[in-house]
């Protein structure tokens, strides 16, 4: 009988020890998978790297598959869309159109189950400056019916809200 006793008395912390472990571990997996599911945007570094790449080749590219090499390495497997022209990352969906070789409109769109916790962007730059809304997350199936050249009317309709006008800094 105290062979048993002993044997429990052993058993019963190991136990209770792998019961915490087990809880806090599926507590850091399921905030992992959240904060995966989070869009992150890198709409500065795109609009960055798109003024970097007119620096390096006298003009803005005619799609952003264009970029890699240039601008960005190859390393990334970049998932592109409409020709060249969209590209998704972070959880964000970019689509990019040329204007002219010197302006180019750009609209940032989250993606994903936690879309309604970031905002939608939209810019229009030349290499000296841009004009930028930000608004609410807009629906997936909004992403294929965006003007590409909207008006300002157009754009607050969709909620968005002109940012304050920052000039770039040669």
């Amino acid at each position: 009988m105290q062979k048993h006793l002993k044997l429990s008395i052993i058993l019963l912390p190991v136990a209770f020890v792998t019961l915490v472990g087990i809880y806090v571990y599926s507590l850091w997996t399921s905030e992992k998978r959240r904060s995966a599911e989070v869009p992150v945007v890198a709409f500065e570094v795109m609009v960055r790297d798109l003024r970097s790449f007119h620096k390096k080749r006298g003009g803005f590219p005619k799609d952003l598959k264009e970029m890699e090499g240039i601008v960005w390495g190859k390393k990334e497997t970049r998932e592109f869309s409409n020709n060249g022209c969209g590209l998704i990352h972070g959880n964000y969906h970019y689509l990019y159109t040329p204007r002219g070789p010197h302006e180019f409109t750009l609209w940032a769109v989250p993606t994903g189950r936690q879309r309604e916790e970031a905002a939608t962007w939209f810019v229009t730059a030349t290499p000296e400056s841009q004009r930028r809304w930000k608004g609410p997350a807009l629906m997936p199936n909004d992403i294929k019916s965006l003007d590409v050249y909207p008006s300002v009317q157009q754009l607050s309709v969709l909620g968005l809200i002109e940012q304050p006008t920052t000039l770039s800094t040669k």
